[in-house]
């Protein structure tokens, strides 16, 4: 018995079609639902980079020795 690497002459039809629309309008408002919380989000983001920046956070760690002393006293 041959095969036939060729599909058979018979087409078979679409399983799922949506004439309507329907789904192709809803897919364009969740997409662009989703593009406006991504734009917020970055935009919060961004503007806490940039008030982070602004705020004089320094770079050194300092050690209070201090507290350390006191804490091992009272126990």
């Amino acid at each position: 018995m041959m095969r036939s690497a060729v599909m058979p002459q018979e087409a078979t039809p679409q399983v799922f079609v949506d004439s309507t629309g329907r789904r192709k309008r809803l897919l364009a408002i969740f997409g662009f639902l989703v593009a406006i919380f991504a734009a917020l989000y970055i935009g919060i983001v961004g503007a806490s980079v940039v008030q982070a920046s602004d705020s004089g956070l320094t770079t050194k760690a300092t050690v209070s020795t201090t507290a350390t002393a006191s804490a091992s006293a009272t126990k």
